[in-house]
C-alpha cells in the first residue's frame, strides 16, 4: 500500500508500505477515500509543531469504505461508508475521567498522523468506537470535514455563550475561520471576520454565512461596524495564534479570546486587567462531549456548507503540489501567503 510518510522538517515521501491487516479481534481496516490537509500536517512538516514521530504516515481528517473487520466487530460490516474520528481516548486515565478525554493520558502512540499512523494512505487500521456511518447522502469528500468541524464545536462549547447579542470576531478565514464562523452562527451568533490575504479573503466571501461581516483589518472592521476602531467586542476566536496581547485591549468585560492554532507564539498579559474586567483567555483542541457526532450531524443536516468548502482535491502522489497551494512549499522548505483562492484542500487517497 501507498503512504505519505513524515521523515523530518520539510521532508516527506509517498512509501510502499506492508498492507493494513486486522491484528485484533475488534480491528476495522478502512480503505481511505479522501483525506484533509489541516494546519497541523503544515506545522509538524515545517518543524513548528514537532510531535510526530519520524516515519510516521501524516493525516487525520479521512472518510473510507470498510475492506475488513475483526471477528469481534458487531456493528460495523464490510462495504460500510464510514468517517474517521482519530482523537483516541481510554475512558480510564485522569485525564478521561476529569471530562479531559481530548488530553488521554494514553495518546502517546494512538494519536493519527502524529504518534500513530494517519490516513494520508491506502488503508487506515481503526477500532469500532472512532468510526462513524455515513448518511446515504453525504459524499466521501463531505464527511472529511468532520473532524475539523468538531474541534470548533468543541471550542464554541468552551466559550459558553449565553447571548447570541454578543459582538463575536473570527480572525482567519481558513478552513477553521470558517467551521467558526458557522459554529457561531449555527448558535445564533454572527460574526466579524478579518483576514488580510486576499485570496483568502476572495473565497471566504462567498460561504460565509450571510450575516456575517468580512474585512481587512481589525480597526477597519471597528470603524465601519460601530463607528469608531475602539470599539469593544465580546468573543475573539483567534485561528491565527499571534493576535492575543493585540485584540486584549478589544474585549469589553466579561471578554473572551479562544485560540486555536497550534503556533508557537507568546504574548505579554496584564493579569491585574484580566481579573479585573473578568476577561478568559481559553485553548482549544480536537474533540469533546460528542462533538464528532454533532458535526457529523450538522454536516448531515446541511448545516454546514462542507461541499462549498473544498476549494481543491488532488491525488495523493501530487501532494507537495496541494501543500504548495496553502503556502508550504516543500521544494524550497519555506512558508509564504497562499497565491490563490483556497479554503479545505483534500488528497484523493483511492
Amino acid at each position: 500500500m501507498q503512504a505519505l510518510k513524515y521523515h523530518g522538517p520539510w521532508t516527506a515521501s509517498i512509501d510502499t508500505t506492508p498492507d493494513l491487516h486486522c491484528m485484533e479481534a475488534d480491528d476495522i481496516i478502512v480503505s481511505i477515500k479522501f483525506c484533509g490537509i489541516c494546519g497541523t500536517d503544515i506545522g509538524i512538516l515545517t518543524g513548528e509543531y514537532a510531535v510526530a514521530r519520524r516515519g510516521v504516515t501524516l493525516g487525520h481528517e479521512a472518510s473510507g469504505i470498510i475492506e475488513s473487520i475483526g471477528p469481534s466487530v458487531r456493528n460495523f460490516s464490510v462495504g460500510d461508508r464510514v468517517v474517521i474520528n482519530p482523537t483516541y481516548a481510554c475512558r480510564q486515565c485522569r485525564p478521561c475521567y476529569t471530562g479531559n478525554e481530548n488530553h488521554c493520558s494514553q495518546k502517546e502512540g494512538t494519536e493519527a498522523g502524529v504518534s500513530y499512523d494517519g490516513a494520508f494512505a491506502t488503508k487506515y487500521r481503526a477500532k469500532g468506537q472512532f468510526l462513524r456511518k455515513l448518511d446515504a447522502h453525504v459524499s466521501f469528500e463531505e464527511a472529511a470535514l468532520t473532524e475539523p468541524l468538531s474541534c470548533t464545536i468543541t471550542g464554541v462549547d468552551k466559550l459558553n455563550i449565553r447571548n447570541n447579542a454578543i459582538r463575536a470576531v473570527v480572525i482567519g478565514a481558513g478552513p477553521m475561520g470558517i467551521l467558526y464562523s458557522w459554529s457561531l452562527y449555527n448558535i445564533g451568533v454572527s460574526v466579524v471576520m478579518i483576514e488580510n490575504n486576499a485570496h483568502r479573503h476572495q473565497y471566504a466571501r462567498k460561504i460565509l454565512p450571510g450575516s456575517a461581516h468580512l474585512f481587512f483589518d481589525f480597526r477597519e472592521a471597528m470603524k465601519n461596524l460601530y463607528g469608531k476602531d475602539d470599539q469593544k467586542v465580546d468573543v475573539v476566536v483567534d485561528t491565527s495564534g499571534a493576535l492575543t496581547e493585540i485584540v486584549l485591549p478589544y474585549l469589553s468585560a466579561g471578554g473572551k479570546i479562544l485560540t486555536v492554532a497550534l503556533k508557537n507564539y507568546h504574548a505579554n498579559i496584564p493579569t491585574m486587567e484580566i481579573a479585573d474586567k473578568s476577561l478568559s483567555i481559553i485553548g482549544s483542541i480536537d474533540s469533546l462531549n460528542n462533538s464528532f457526532e454533532r458535526a457529523h450531524c450538522a454536516i448531515r443536516d446541511r448545516r454546514i456548507p462542507a461541499d462549498k468548502m473544498i476549494s481543491h482535491i488532488f491525488p495523493l502522489k501530487d501532494f507537495k503540489s496541494a501543500f504548495a497551494v496553502l503556502g508550504c512549499d516543500l521544494e524550497q522548505g519555506e512558508l509564504t501567503p497562499p497565491s490563490e483562492p483556497n479554503c479545505k484542500i483534500l488528497l484523493k487517497i483511492a
